[in-house]
């Protein structure tokens, strides 16, 4: 436990890369590579400054919430952390081992840094910085730079916040029924099970009535931002 607290993974080592036909052997160099490896991934240059510039202009927008209980609870910030997993630390080395054995008098003292964030949205700038282990795939060649997929390990503080939010966004959704009804991910009580067994009924049916069953899978590998829409 205490190496995964630490994000130590016992299989973790350092691997030279071969990057153009040219061999990458010092840590600051592959450290490179990966990391443009990575940016070039996720999305292109021109995508890049166009997500960059719809993020700006969304997160200048500040939300008009009707509640008159925007701060959260004790309860909340407890039921945040009891849902924790043991996962490595981010940048502040904090983790949630630390917070769940927090006293009283600490997680008032923690709840109330968090909800002036909340009322202030102030977000805290240290939050937007995250360590990226890159962990190599299964079967890939361990000297490409693209055999490798990032990891983001963010300020457990910062997650614990996320999940409090989200709880309350889900539970919103969920009571005034925003979400359409044949979406199971990501939801209470539901899974991928359900469209098997939905994708199994419509089979059978179709073998009743001697008719074909369609179905199309799309496994997007990445999505890029071309023309304002979202294109795979």
């Amino acid at each position: 436990m205490i190496r995964k607290i630490s994000g130590k993974y016992s299989n973790t080592k350092i691997h030279h890369l071969d990057v153009n036909g040219d061999e990458v052997t010092d840590i600051p160099n592959i450290a490179s590579s990966l990391a443009q490896t990575f940016s070039q991934n996720s999305s292109s240059q021109q995508c890049t400054q166009k997500f960059d510039s719809y993020r700006r202009q969304a997160e200048n927008n500040r939300l008009s919430f009707k509640s008159k209980n925007l701060e959260t609870s004790v309860d909340e910030l407890t039921s945040a952390i009891s849902k924790s997993h043991e996962s490595a630390v981010g940048p502040d080395d904090i983790h949630y081992q630390m917070l769940k054995l927090l006293p009283d008098a600490a997680l008032e003292t923690l709840l109330h840094v968090l909800n002036d964030i909340w009322i202030s949205s102030n977000f805290p700038e240290s939050w937007r910085t995250s360590t990226i282990p890159p962990v190599l795939k299964p079967g890939k060649d361990e000297s490409d730079p693209s055999s490798y997929r990032p990891i983001a390990l963010m300020s457990c503080i910062c997650k614990i916040m996320e999940r409090m939010i989200n709880d309350r966004l889900v539970w919103y959704l969920e009571k005034h029924k925003l979400l359409t009804p044949v979406q199971c991910g990501f939801r209470k009580n539901r899974s991928t099970t359900d469209h098997l067994v939905r994708l199994e009924t419509f089979v059978r049916e179709a073998f009743i009535h001697r008719q074909h069953t369609v179905a199309v899978f799309f496994d997007l590998e990445r999505a890029t931002i071309q023309h304002g829409n979202m294109e795979s």
